[in-house]
């Protein structure tokens, strides 16, 4: 859990805010947490997300109400997703350097 300002929560969001926004129990929020599959941020003992993790709170959410995926699988699926991009990532790049080599 990281600590910061108040200057620094411009790009943030309280978890009671994204709760009722989102109309889901703070235990979730709490879960991913735990889980390690989100990252909170306290600041005068709110604790905050950053507004760049929503779209992966919204995916979270999406697992677990939608398809009934309990938190294990989130975190399994969660995994797979980054190792998928990851490498996604690394083919870019060798795709760019063969490019430039065969260009020469």
């Amino acid at each position: 859990m990281q600590l910061c300002t108040e200057k620094e929560t411009k790009d943030l969001i309280s978890i009671q805010q994204l709760c009722v926004n989102y109309n889901i129990p703070q235990s979730f929020t709490d879960s991913l947490y735990e889980f390690e599959l989100i990252e909170v941020i306290t600041t005068n003992d709110i604790q905050y997300v950053s507004i760049t993790q929503i779209k992966n709170i919204e995916k979270m959410m999406r697992l677990h109400y939608e398809l009934d995926i309990n938190l294990e699988g989130m975190h399994a699926i969660s995994n797979l997703l980054y190792q998928v991009e990851s490498l996604q990532e690394k083919i870019r790049k060798l795709n760019n350097r063969l490019n430039f080599y065969e260009s020469e």
